[in-house]
């Protein structure tokens, strides 16, 4: 079998079943066939085996035998007015299927019936009233007896899969993270600088700009900060910038627990939706009678549908106590 190519169709594994198998067809000619008195005629023919490998236990040695057996006057009393056409192996574990095609001298085919009979008989047979063989034949009393065989040796079945379907080794963001943060926290290579609370911290614009889309139509080539290298942010704290800067580098924010409402509010301002999601859900998690009132203007102020709609429903099923605390707030 050639090698396994893809199939014609799109896929991503595919199979491919061979079955061996060859054709073989021979000619018996029997000249005085209306004269012959005898119990049945036979010859035999070899087929060279061409399809490797085939299974030995078939082959003698490497060749099939098929005999082929003429039965003029019927193989019993009951039908001697039939003429028999009998072909079997000389192992019964070939398989093969046969077919007898019967010609006059002028190549005029007779038309002959299969045997479907429920008797047990050795091999495969057809066969022909003699009366009309006979007719069929003449003048010449010749018969040219045609048997084709198709012959099937095994089935070999191979598997493929498309190359881009084999296993790959999983994604590794971590190292990513890992030396990004390294990058940031040592200021290498870094050539921008951002001013929070009055301290400074190195960045890289090309972190900024694929991280934020604020930060990247700042570093648009006509603008100052490109120009200057340098931004000033005075009323974002140091210490929410450096986590800031830290989320870009990494995707971490370790203490996001601590700020998460100045982060919040970062996130929305610089358009980083994942610390935006990552702030929302600490919020969320942390109302409490005393921050109810406070969390909800901070999430309307800055689009935190989640916080909002939470913020909401835990005011509305705490809404004494929150009173309560507020009255005591203006009061003290």
């Amino acid at each position: 079998m050639a090698d396994i190519v893809g199939p014609l169709r799109p896929s991503d594994s595919w199979s491919t079943t061979e079955v061996r198998s060859l054709q073989h067809s021979h000619v018996w000619t029997i000249r005085g066939f209306s004269q012959c008195e005898c119990r049945y005629l036979e010859t035999s023919v070899k087929i060279k085996e061409t399809v490797s490998p085939v299974p030995t236990n078939t082959l003698d040695g490497n060749h099939l035998t098929f005999r082929i057996r003429l039965h003029p006057q019927g193989n019993k009393e009951s039908n001697k007015d039939f003429s028999f056409f009998q072909v079997f192996c000389n192992t019964n574990s070939a398989k093969y299927r046969a077919k007898f095609s019967v010609y006059n001298a002028k190549n005029e085919e007779a038309p002959t019936t299969v045997y479907t009979g429920t008797q047990q008989l050795h091999g495969y047979f057809e066969y022909i009233r003699r009366d009309v063989l006979v007719s069929h034949i003449q003048p010449q009393d010749e018969l040219q007896l045609v048997l084709s065989l198709t012959i099937t040796f095994d089935t070999v079945t191979k598997s493929s899969q498309n190359p881009r379907q084999c296993s790959v080794p999983d994604a590794r963001p971590a190292e990513i993270a890992r030396d990004l943060e390294a990058i940031y926290k040592e200021g290498r290579l870094a050539d921008f600088t951002i001013v929070a609370s009055g301290r400074e911290l190195p960045a890289h614009q090309i972190i900024l700009s694929a991280r934020s889309p604020v930060f990247a139509a700042m570093l648009e080539p006509h603008t100052e900060e490109a120009k200057n290298s340098r931004v000033v942010f005075p009323d974002i704290d140091f210490e929410v910038m450096q986590e800031l800067l830290l989320y870009m580098y990494t995707g971490r924010s370790p203490n996001l627990s601590n700020m998460a409402l100045d982060l919040l509010a970062a996130a929305d301002r610089f358009q980083l939706p994942g610390l935006k999601e990552m702030a929302d859900q600490v919020l969320r998690t942390g109302l409490i009678v005393e921050s109810a009132c406070r969390y909800l203007v901070f999430a309307d102020m800055h689009n935190a549908r989640e916080l909002k709609s939470d913020a909401i429903k835990f005011i509305a099923q705490n809404s004494s106590s929150i009173i309560t605390v507020t009255f005591y707030f203006y009061m003290s």
